[in-house]
């Protein structure tokens, strides 16, 4: 990291930094107080400090065991998110703290926060990493305290893994939520057809409603089960041919009888496709995800309007709505746990959404939302028996 950088390479925070030998004495400062250096290794969960530049000095060896070896030798100097390896960290030269998305992280508004007020600040926060751990995703709540030490100011930030605290929320949130509507449903319509004696016009209704309720019951397990699957890196691709109008199709007359598509239009655009090899569940499942957050956020009387394209053995996959999304919302969209619609734990469609189609399908998934435009979401997805065949030349 270059130690002279200028105002212009942050949007945020300050991308200044402390040279190497300044960093030494503030470490060194630190060291001196034996009291501060065993209550920082007595510190049940991981924690590091910090100086005013927001770079790490010290990690305790919680933390040391837990990120890679390999940066574990050269920790100070480091901001946090280059410590947890944040997808963010290295897209300007001022690296964490200095891109537009740094305004909504957790961490960097702890450690703001306590150096200009000198109280303990709690925050939580979401990292999206280049591991494969959880599909790359983190949820951490962090803790941010101010010292002083002689004529040095710290801060010590102390970390706590709160993924699994969040994944129990979406399960508890989101999926038993949904699938206890689509399961009620079910019941209803049984106690309907136990209790009542209608016509057999209204009676194959009820079944056909039966037949299409519990088919949405599995297809909601199986979705929270790839998602699962996903994070672990246990979920095994099915590559097979698929007819992309085929599938797309059977997308759309899905969602035009599911509660979410009622009194909204979709229309669909794939006069260029033909066939693709890829997992057709995993695609369909990328599909239905875009669908759903793009009714969600189209009101009654509306349109979404998707369109496909297949063009040297790739798939161009577009769907756009006229809403808007907040800018602070766009810096976030793609994190687990995070939602559009406020509160904790139901955002995992656009996640999902990024890790599917990255991770496993091995394409790309970009979007764009603004007055002009509205907000159009657009996926690529190669050919993966033509990238193979590339990969093995």
């Amino acid at each position: 990291m270059n130690p002279r950088l200028s105002v212009n390479d942050t949007v945020f925070a300050s991308a200044t930094r402390a040279e190497h030998d300044v960093l030494q004495r503030q470490r060194e400062a630190f060291l001196s107080d034996t009291s501060a250096v065993a209550l920082l290794d007595a510190m049940p969960g991981a924690a590091m400090i910090l100086n005013r530049h927001r770079q790490v000095l010290l990690a305790n060896k919680l933390l040391r065991e837990t990120i890679d070896p390999a940066d574990s030798e050269h920790v100070m100097g480091m901001r946090p998110g280059e410590l947890l390896h944040c997808v963010r960290a290295c897209e300007r030269p001022g690296g964490c703290g200095t891109t537009h998305a740094c305004s909504q992280c957790g961490a960097v508004g702890a450690v703001l926060e306590c150096l200009s007020t000198h109280k303990r600040i709690t925050r939580e926060c979401r990292i999206r990493t280049a591991g494969a751990v959880d599909g790359g995703a983190l949820d951490l709540r962090v803790h941010a305290t101010w010292l002083a030490i002689h004529e040095h100011e710290y801060v010590v930030v102390a970390v706590e893994d709160i993924s699994s605290e969040k994944r129990r929320a979406v399960l508890e949130r989101t999926f038993f939520h949904d699938l206890l509507n689509t399961v009620g449903g079910v019941q209803r319509l049984a106690e309907l057809l136990d209790n009542e004696h209608p016509d057999p016009e209204v009676e194959l209704t009820w079944k056909h409603e039966m037949t299409r309720l519990s088919t949405l019951a599995v297809d909601q397990i199986m979705s929270q089960r790839q998602i699962l699957a996903a994070e672990r890196g246990e979920l095994g691709l099915q590559v097979d041919c698929v007819d992309l109008t085929e599938l797309l199709e059977a997308q759309v007359v899905l969602f035009r009888r599911h509660p979410v598509g009622e009194r909204r239009r979709i229309e669909l655009d794939c006069t260029r496709t033909g066939v693709l090899h890829t997992d057709p569940s995993l695609l369909a499942r990328v599909v239905s995800n875009l669908l759903k957050n793009a009714l969600k956020a189209t009101p009654e009387g509306g349109m979404v309007s998707v369109s496909a394209e297949l063009d040297a053995g790739e798939l161009t996959l577009s769907v756009h709505n006229e809403g808007v999304i907040p800018q602070p919302i766009q810096l976030q969209i793609f994190q687990r746990s995070f939602s559009t619609k406020g509160g904790d734990g139901r955002g995992v469609g656009t996640y999902s959404v990024k890790l599917l189609t990255e991770r496993y399908l091995k394409g790309d998934v970009q979007f764009v939302s603004n007055d002009r435009l509205g907000t159009l979401f657009v996926i690529v997805v190669p050919d993966l028996d033509r990238k193979e065949h590339r990969l093995a030349a």
